[in-house]
């Protein structure tokens, strides 16, 4: 009988270590929000995954163009981390103390899709009379390089239709679905969208230096911060279209 009781006691008393270790996780486990502009989403969800299953903290990602998630964390979205599309804004919360620390984490290009074959120098030729969606170059870095892509193809916007989008995702949508000739939409998109004709706009369109800004103390989002700095990390974006810096 004794044996017995023994036996019952270090069950219940394994059973209880099982549990606090199985609690003891849950309490380390963090959650981090993470903006992230819309290009990178794709990517964003692939590195959250992996940082999720490697690390037990969970990952929430708000995409939007660069300009919107800005204005939202200048007043006050508890965001962790900002995965911008371009330079100046991070270096903006960080000037405004707002962000920890900044570094760079991918370079995007940009390219134009259409339905039919077209080369730079026919650009102004073959736009006349086209719809041509780009994203508003007001909040969203693509956009912005999209119009610098326009003035050196020698673009006149009263020649044709503009159809300015919030972010570079709804520029892809919509040439998706028909009711765009012409798009600007990010490299790192190209294998996601069926585009019938591609023109890489390397050498016309500015290269898009993307900073991210780590806006958070808390442990999960120092996690997230390395993890995003990581040589594999390097490598998973590589992989989806981007260059490092």
């Amino acid at each position: 009988m004794a044996a017995i009781h023994d036996q019952k006691a270090n069950m219940r008393r394994w059973v209880f270590a099982f549990i606090a270790v199985i609690w003891s996780g849950a309490a380390l486990a963090g959650e981090v929000t993470v903006a992230v502009a819309s290009n990178f989403l794709t990517t964003a969800q692939k590195i959250g995954a992996a940082f999720a299953e490697e690390t037990g903290h969970s990952v929430t990602l708000s995409n939007g163009s660069t300009g919107l998630l800005f204005a939202q964390i200048s007043n006050g979205a508890p965001f962790d981390v900002f995965l911008s599309a371009d330079q100046e804004r991070p270096a903006r919360l960080l000037a405004d103390g707002r962000a920890i620390d900044v570094q760079s984490y991918a370079v995007g290009g940009l390219a134009l899709i259409s339905r039919e074959p077209l080369a730079a120098e026919d650009a102004p030729a073959a736009f006349a009379g086209k719809t041509v969606a780009l994203a508003d170059p007001t909040v969203a870095p693509y956009g912005r390089a999209a119009t610098r892509a326009m003035e050196r193809l020698r673009l006149d916007t009263a020649t044709f239709r503009p159809a300015l989008l919030a972010n570079v995702g709804q520029v892809a949508s919509i040439f998706q679905t028909g009711n765009a000739d012409f798009a600007f939409v990010a490299v790192a998109q190209l294998n996601r969208i069926d585009a019938p004709q591609v023109l890489l706009l390397d050498g016309i369109a500015p290269e898009i230096i993307q900073d991210a800004a780590l806006l958070s103390d808390a442990e999960a989002a120092r996690a997230f911060w390395d993890w995003l700095a990581r040589p594999e990390t390097a490598e998973l974006i590589v992989a989806d279209g981007y260059a490092r810096p």
